[in-house]
C-alpha cells in the first residue's frame, strides 16, 4: 500500500485505485449465516465487552435473536477479529429506544441500528495506519443495507467514538443519554439517512469504497438468513425477513 492511501481527511481524488482494490486484503467480511459464524462472533463481542473493557452484559442478549451478526475474519488465520449487530425496526423497537425516543423520521420500520462494533486488540491497525478490519465492517454494513434497502441507519456512540462516525458523514440528532447497561457511559444518537449516501459522501475520500467499489472480500447472502440465526434461545424462534436478492 502506497503512501497516497494514507490521507483520510482529503478528497476522493487522494486515493488512488490500486489502493482501493487491495485494501481488504487478507480479511473476509460476511453476514453469519450458520452457527460456527454466529459463535465466533459472539465471541469476539465476549472478549471485547466482557474480558476487555468490563461490561457486565449478557452475551448473546435479546436483541441478538432479532438481528443479523456481522464477521470479520482473517483469511491466513482462520481467526475471527471482529464482529458487528444489525437490527432492524421491522419487527421491533431498537435497542437504542430503550433510552431514546427516536425524532419521528427514525421511527421507521426501514430504519436499522448498528452496534455491538467489536475487534480485538491486534487487528485495530492494519499493515498502515489504516482501521482495515473496521473500514471492511462498514463497507459490509452498506453493502447490506442496499441490499435489503434500508432507509436510515442509527447509532448510539460514545463522546471518544462520535468523530468516527461523523467523519463516515453520520449526523448527530442532539440526543445524549447515559447507558446503564455499559458501565452507565455517555452516549449520543447519530443517524445516517442510507437513501442519498452517494451525495452524503460527496467528495469523501472513502466514498467510492462505501458506495460503489465491489470486493470479493465482502459476502453478502444471496438471500437473508433468519433474523436470530444461530443465536442460542429457548424464547424466541428465529424470524426471517422477506428481502432477498
Amino acid at each position: 500500500m502506497q503512501n497516497h492511501c494514507a490521507d483520510l481527511t482529503g478528497s476522493e481524488s487522494a486515493l488512488g485505485d490500486d489502493c482501493l482494490r487491495d485494501l481488504l486484503r487478507g480479511y473476509r467480511f460476511r453476514v453469519c449465516e450458520e452457527q460456527a459464524a454466529v459463535a465466533a462472533a459472539l465471541q469476539v463481542r465476549r472478549d471485547v465487552y466482557v474480558g476487555q473493557v468490563g461490561y457486565s452484559i449478557p452475551v448473546p442478549d435479546a436483541y441478538d435473536r432479532r438481528s443479523w451478526l456481522l464477521l470479520a475474519e482473517d483469511t491466513n488465520t482462520g481467526v475471527a477479529v471482529g464482529s458487528m449487530r444489525v437490527t432492524p425496526r421491522h419487527y421491533g423497537r431498537l435497542e437504542c429506544e430503550e433510552y431514546f425516543r427516536l425524532p419521528p423520521r427514525l421511527a421507521s420500520p426501514r430504519a436499522f441500528e448498528l452496534n455491538r462494533f467489536a475487534i480485538l486488540p491486534p487487528y485495530r491497525k492494519g499493515r498502515t495506519f489504516l482501521p482495515v478490519v473496521s473500514l471492511g465492517l462498514f463497507k459490509l454494513v452498506h453493502d447490506l443495507l442496499a441490499h435489503v434497502g434500508a432507509h436510515f441507519m442509527v447509532i448510539a456512540a460514545r463522546p471518544e467514538r462520535i468523530w468516527t462516525y461523523k467523519w463516515m458523514r453520520f449526523e448527530s440528532t442532539g440526543l445524549k443519554a447515559m447507558y446503564d447497561k455499559l458501565g452507565r457511559t455517555e452516549h449520543e444518537l447519530l443517524w445516517y439517512d442510507f437513501r442519498r449516501a452517494p451525495s452524503i459522501l460527496e467528495g469523501h475520500p472513502f466514498r467510492h469504497f462505501f458506495v460503489g467499489a465491489k470486493y470479493e472480500e465482502v459476502v453478502i447472502p444471496r438471500a437473508m438468513p433468519s433474523l436470530g440465526i444461530g443465536v442460542d434461545s429457548s424464547e424466541e424462534e428465529p424470524l426471517h425477513l422477506a428481502w432477498t436478492a
